[in-house]
């Protein structure tokens, strides 16, 4: 990671990225004025002792400013992340609550209502197969997703890319920019769209079925319907019978136990549709990788913690539209570090140990100044072990 940064940035300024991206990605989210208290705490300030850069609140101020107003860099950074990539690419949306009357994205949005406060929106393209976050932007609260994904990809160049989305992200430019330089797409379709409205009045699932497997032992039988609504473009309908069939199954056993709203109406009416996907393409796949694409986009969860958590942004301690955006770069870093971790802890195959098991035993090892060196105290054998199975041997000693 550090060698990636290094290729864009000046070693001093690539050490202080890593540094403070990894302190987030260890602790999660703290704020800007307590990173340094953590950095004098960790081994790191030992490994960088000798380079200039600070980690106190108007060091780090400074560099989100640069990496928000100075762009180059960062786009030669997620350029070289996209050209790398397997190629099969998700964008996902996040709104988050901002209380903010100084931060220049925030704005009342449509979640206003929910969230009783002005809001930032943010997007984040990530690499399906390797789970690596590819990109990280804010926008403003008032800016909608269809919108908004219109500026992210036209930011970077893709070639070749299968894109998968969100029903959110529909409408004809998008599409078109995600039809662009050999790409295509997968996307599901809302219920109000004029297609899939037509279909429902005489779908009959004659195109064929398979058996798709979501885990070592999980599988379901899945038929479908696809037909072309152009010469690149195809719609295809997905009925998982055994999800199905699971959910009739649970309706009615609510119903039986009186529960309001569950009805025999309600069960008519919706039934049929339990388990049904409709998904727009323009990939050349055949229908069963096409669903199992969509289905695998979402069983990935990305580094987001205050994110998903609704935390507010004026607990960021920075207001400014650069420093927004050079903190969005930050994440992307940080998104990096916590999902080659993660890799490096599905490498032992054992269910019991996560991320957070193999977090709390390294954070018990402390370094020790002695006479002639810095030694590594408190330590078991057997977390040792764990960290040499995961490609990771802690240094014993450490020169003054």
């Amino acid at each position: 990671m550090l060698e990636q940064l290094k290729a864009c940035f000046l070693p001093e300024r690539a050490a202080q990225i890593y540094c403070y991206a990894l302190i987030l990605c260890i602790n999660g989210f703290i704020h800007i004025d307590q990173v340094d208290d953590f950095y004098q705490e960790s081994f790191l300030s030992l490994v960088y002792r000798n380079y200039s850069f600070k980690m106190g609140y108007t060091a780090l101020s400074n560099l989100l400013h640069d990496l928000g107003s100075r762009g180059e860099p960062v786009r030669i950074f997620e350029q070289n992340l996209i050209d790398h990539c397997s190629k099969n690419v998700a964008i996902d949306g996040h709104v988050i609550r901002s209380c903010s009357t100084e931060n220049d994205l925030a704005e009342p949005g449509y979640k206003l209502g929910f969230l009783k406060a002005p809001q930032v929106n943010v997007l984040i393209a990530y690499d399906i197969k390797s789970r690596i976050p590819l990109m990280y932007r804010t926008y403003r609260g008032s800016s909608v997703d269809k919108k908004s994904v219109e500026d992210l990809l036209a930011s970077r160049s893709f070639k070749d890319t299968k894109f998968m989305v969100d029903r959110g992200f529909f409408s004809e430019t998008v599409l078109k920019l995600m039809s662009e330089n050999g790409n295509c797409y997968i996307i599901p379709l809302a219920v109000s769209n004029k297609n899939v409205k037509r279909i429902k009045k005489n779908l009959q699932y004659t195109s064929g079925e398979f058996i798709y497997k979501s885990g070592r032992k999980d599988t379901a039988r899945v038929i479908y319907y696809e037909e072309n609504i152009d010469d690149t473009t195809r719609i295809i309908v997905y009925k998982d019978v055994d999800e199905n069939n699971s959910k009739r199954k649970s309706y009615k056993q609510l119903m039986d136990m009186g529960e309001n709203n569950y009805t025999q109406e309600n069960y008519d009416k919706y039934c049929d549709w339990w388990g049904v996907y409709f998904l727009q393409t323009t990939t050349k796949d055949p229908a069963p990788i096409v669903y199992s694409d969509y289905k695998g986009r979402w069983s990935i969860e990305t580094y987001n913690n205050y994110v998903k958590n609704d935390a507010d942004f004026n607990d960021l301690k920075f207001q400014g539209y650069y420093e927004q955006h050079g903190f969005d770069f930050i994440m992307l870093v940080t998104g990096i570090l916590h999902e080659k971790l993660n890799a490096a802890v599905r490498l032992i195959n054992k269910s019991s140990v996560s991320i957070f098991d193999v977090l709390i035993k390294a954070g018990h090892m402390r370094m020790v100044k002695r006479e002639d060196c810095w030694r590594l105290h408190n330590t078991r054998t057997r977390d040792l072990a764990l960290l040499e199975a995961m490609g990771f041997v802690p240094d014993e000693s450490y020169p003054l």
